[in-house]
């Protein structure tokens, strides 16, 4: 009996002892959340977020007497990380704020705060297309693609992701490319600035073309720039369809256009199909030009009779 009542008196010791200690251990974890609660007043983010994780590894440890300190800490961290993944974003450390947002969402998502999760979730792709913009900008396409892209892959439905990518291939020479980037940004909200895009690359590769005396590609390239809204380069490709014997193209590009070069050239298409009244009309407006006078005048008295 002297044994047993021996170790009853023992046991309570350890117990009494167990108590002491997790009392003690739950005041250090309190201690340091307030220690981060400061910290975090102050602005010192870093110092913070250690320190809440400090607390939440000390209250885990207590189980149900640090349950209450460790859902405190726990609401705040995934929080903590958010914002120093947009600090970081906003320091222009990429790669630093990836991380922090990548953290911020895993710990959210463990820890049942899915408007936080789906913040960072969010702010990831922002931040690849903001790399990719100051690398657009400083006409590094081929890194810059790579940013967009990685934006396309965590949501394939960023439609200014698509938009600028399209840019990326349009100045690599890329146009198959650019064509498809281009097509997914009209699909995805931002059809009025790919169209633009998309006009303003077959303009550029009209010029390209009439430059190298290549009428078949010039045609071809203004008449794309022309269905996107792009009519600046119509005159070259009115130029190149009459060179290709193509009237009826080169009058519907170049109708409207009261410049003296398309003048002359919807005056001669006009007559090359047989219609001298709308020939004569293009022929008397540039009669006093300089350089088409001559000939204009001419043909008003054998057309204009």
């Amino acid at each position: 009996m002297k044994k047993i009542a021996k170790l009853f008196a023992v046991t309570a010791i350890a117990l009494s002892v167990s108590v002491a200690v997790n009392a003690q251990d739950l005041t250090q974890a309190t201690e340091l959340y307030n220690t981060a609660a400061t910290a975090l007043n102050e602005g010192n983010h870093a110092a913070a977020l250690e320190n809440f994780q400090k607390a939440l590894s000390m209250a885990d440890a207590l189980g149900e007497e640090g349950a209450t300190l460790a859902t405190d800490c726990k609401n705040i961290i995934p929080k903590l990380y958010l914002q120093m993944g947009k600090e970081a974003a906003n320091a222009k450390d990429m790669d630093k704020a990836i991380e922090l947002l990548a953290q911020a969402q895993k710990l959210a998502t463990e820890y049942g705060q899915p408007e936080v999760a789906a913040d960072a979730k969010d702010l990831v792709p922002q931040i690849y297309i903001a790399d990719g913009n100051a690398l657009l900008n400083e006409k590094k396409f081929a890194e810059a693609a790579a940013e967009y892209q990685k934006a396309i892959n965590l949501n394939g439905e960023n439609g200014v992701a698509w938009l600028r990518l399209g840019m990326c291939k349009a100045n690599t020479g890329d146009t198959e490319g650019a064509v498809a980037a281009f097509t997914k940004a009209g699909e995805f909200g931002q059809k009025a600035a790919a169209d633009k895009q998309l006009g303003n690359m077959y303009v550029k590769a009209t010029a390209a073309a009439y430059k190298a005396k290549n009428n078949a590609a010039t045609l071809e390239n203004a008449l794309k720039a022309a269905e996107y809204g792009n009519t600046k380069v119509n005159i070259y490709g009115g130029m190149a369809a009459f060179n290709l014997k193509k009237y009826d193209q080169c009058i519907s590009l170049l109708e409207g256009d009261t410049s003296v070069n398309a003048r002359y050239y919807l005056a001669r298409a006009y007559e090359a199909k047989g219609n001298n009244a709308k020939a004569c009309e293009n022929y008397k407006a540039i009669a006093s030009d300089k350089n088409f006078g001559a000939y204009a005048t001419s043909k008003v008295g054998t057309l204009c009779k």
